[in-house]
């Protein structure tokens, strides 16, 4: 697999999302999005595998049902001179098991919309992930995790992901995803947004390539009273990301 290939499977940021493929008529305001969100994106849904690794892994349930995310995300691509701005409305729902299903609508002033579905791992880890532009008329793959080689479940240290993985229906890609993750400081969560509460502890993730080249960096803010992790800043050669909290609810 090329690099460029591995850039738009590998990097986490909006600028990846947002050309990551054609796409169909399912948005989180549609009739159709919960169900299809719901049936493609649980632990029914991995390989036989995965699910065993996760099984196995006797993750411990997270502590909330639903949260509500508002976020303003600025992104600025190499050669261009003012960044482009999107905001954001996330939902993350316990997917049982340890699990969490996280949708997520992003909006450019244009009004151009792409929705993005995943089932993660506190939402630093991808087991299954979909991204959507609103104006097209297929469905693309899903890219799904079809072997779990390393699983640390821990957030505190040096932990890491490394799985085999391929998009629906097409042949798994001879070169194995790496997300490897090391833990800073902890803080006040507040300093994230004033509505969340307990300690935040900073996530710094590198996503990897075969040849030991990171090809994009993400500093996460870990929220422990919840057990989810959100994105502060991505980036990869071309472009960077930045996510302000405007509003974060649990429901």
């Amino acid at each position: 697999m090329g690099l460029a290939t591995k850039k738009l499977f590998f990097a986490a940021t909006l600028a990846a999302m947002l050309v990551a493929g054609t796409a169909g008529a399912v948005s989180p305001q549609s009739s159709d999005a919960p169900n299809y969100f719901t049936k493609h994106f649980s632990t029914d849904a991995l390989a036989d595998a995965v699910k065993s690794a996760v099984t196995d892994a006797h993750l411990a349930p997270v502590s909330f049902h639903h949260i509500v995310v508002h976020t303003r995300d600025q992104v600025t691509t190499s050669g261009q001179g003012s960044p482009t701005t999107y905001t954001v409305t996330m939902m993350l729902e316990d997917a049982g098991q340890g699990l969490i299903r996280r949708t997520q609508a992003v909006q450019s002033h244009e009004g151009n919309t792409v929705t993005r579905f995943d089932l993660t791992y506190r939402g630093y880890f991808p087991f299954l992930s979909q991204s959507i532009p609103a104006s097209a008329n297929a469905l693309p793959p899903v890219i799904e995790t079809r072997k779990v080689m390393r699983f640390d479940t821990h957030v505190d240290g040096h932990f890491s992901f490394v799985y085999l993985f391929g998009p629906s229906g097409q042949a798994t890609f001879a070169d194995p995803g790496q997300v490897i993750c090391d833990s800073g400081k902890s803080y006040a969560a507040a300093q994230v947004s004033p509505a969340i509460q307990g300690q935040a502890l900073e996530l710094n993730c590198q996503t990897i390539d075969n040849n030991g080249i990171t090809t994009g960096k993400t500093r996460f803010a870990y929220l422990e009273k919840y057990g989810v992790a959100l994105m502060l800043h991505t980036q990869n050669p071309e472009s960077s990301l930045d996510s302000a909290i405007v509003d974060f609810t649990v429901e």
